[in-house]
């Protein structure tokens, strides 16, 4: 990922949690919803690494077939 991007991510990030913070009815609720983010986004880089690894066995398995 480029730093442009990931710059872009992050200034995103900060000014929807500044948003939720400011509309949000208390605390809790951002809490609320800080961790359901947080379960979204360590499912996402589950999916993500089990796909990689999937690829990376599935193209080892065709070089291996293709030697011989």
């Amino acid at each position: 990922m480029s730093n442009n991007i990931l710059l872009a991510d992050v200034a995103i990030a900060v000014a929807l949690a500044i948003l939720v913070l400011i509309i949000s009815p208390g605390l809790a609720v951002v809490a609320i919803v800080a961790v359901a983010v947080l379960v979204i986004c360590g499912v996402s880089f589950a999916v993500v690494g089990w796909r990689r690894r999937r690829a990376r066995r599935h193209a080892s398995t065709r070089r291996t077939l293709a030697r011989r």
